[in-house]
């Protein structure tokens, strides 16, 4: 227990030293003061200034609430599904939601408003497509889960595979896209995080509150009924909540890949396996992870800027692989499954 609370701990430390990291870097030691002035005041009097409130301020913004948001719906998911692969990324929810999204704009021309609400149906179209392709497989007769990480491959290959046909077709108003479609943090879009944070918040707010059902139906379904736990009602509202939490992330600034997969790995050797711990320490991960990647993408190749998600997609990638060894290549894993 008392390991647990010193990885909640540390997080809890290590995050305002990464928010500091990510909003002053670069700056220099006397001019910090001033720049201290006018992030507590809210007044820029030169252009360094104006660049910290109006740039700097809004990306951390939404990368804390795009990590933060991601990494929890990615645990949950995990948890439920009971495969370590399983996060929005590889159960088309991110996929689903920037296909509904971009149709939204180039097909129908809808607001900004209703392009989140477009996020929102395309993150569950995506996972329940997911869901019935991996039925229609048998997912009955496989407890590991697979044929969902599967069947969520190849759905999210194919609404991929959608979203580029739309944007080849109006070469007009691709380049207005295309940074979103990658997945970007970008001041330019704080006012989607002004419209579609509460979505998330409630999203956090039902999953923290159903942590301790979660936490008992990972030890069954049969032993969680046995307390008193509605595992069929907790499943499915924790899931609902998980999928609409990740599209709210992907309708602010796209499809941020692998933060969802790769930080419950990061999270679990700390805390452990109970979601009481687990899921706040996952939003602290989520939101320092989110953070490191997106202050790499700032000033890796200064003054040009990388997408986001390409840099998450970079180490998540090579994480992947070290998942898909650990849990499905070892002798171990191969003995379990035999």
């Amino acid at each position: 227990m008392r390991h647990r609370a010193t990885g909640l701990w540390g997080m809890l430390a290590l995050l305002p030293l990464t928010l500091a990291l990510h909003l002053f870097f670069g700056t220099n030691l006397q001019d910090l003061p001033p720049r201290l002035y006018a992030l507590f005041h809210l007044e820029a009097r030169n252009y360094e200034e104006a660049v910290l409130l109006y740039q700097r301020v809004p990306r951390t913004l939404i990368a804390i609430y795009v990590g933060g948001v991601t990494a929890t719906c990615g645990l949950v998911l995990q948890s439920l599904v009971r495969n370590p692969l399983a996060s929005p990324t590889t159960l088309g929810v991110n996929a689903g939601a920037a296909l509904f999204m971009v149709a939204g704009v180039l097909v129908f021309n809808v607001s900004t408003a209703l392009q989140g609400v477009a996020a929102l149906a395309g993150a569950l179209a995506g996972f329940l497509a997911s869901l019935a392709m991996a039925r229609a497989a048998g997912r009955k007769n496989d407890p590991r889960g697979l044929s969902l990480i599967l069947s969520g491959a190849l759905v999210a290959m194919f609404c991929t595979g959608l979203t580029n046909a739309l944007l080849l077709s109006d070469p007009a108003r691709r380049s207005d896209l295309l940074s979103w479609v990658i997945g970007t943090i970008n001041h330019a879009y704080f006012d989607r995080l002004l419209l579609f944070w509460w979505v998330g918040v409630i999203a956090l707010v039902v999953l923290l509150g159903l942590a301790r059902p979660l936490t008992l139906i990972l030890f069954g379904a049969e032993k969680a009924a046995s307390t008193g736990v509605n595992v069929p009602f907790v499943s499915h509202v924790a899931i609902l909540a998980a999928v609409l939490g990740a599209g709210s992330a992907v309708a602010i600034c796209g499809p941020i890949g692998f933060v969802g997969l790769v930080v419950p790995h990061i999270v679990r050797p700390l805390v452990g396996n109970n979601l009481v711990v687990a899921l706040p320490a996952a939003v602290l991960a989520g939101a320092i992870v989110c953070l490191l990647a997106d202050l790499v993408a700032r000033e890796a190749l200064y003054p040009f800027t990388l997408s986001t998600g390409l840099v998450t997609d970079l180490v998540g990638g090579v994480v992947f692989v070290v998942i898909v060894k650990r849990f499905y290549l070892s002798p171990g894993a191969r003995q379990e499954a035999a």
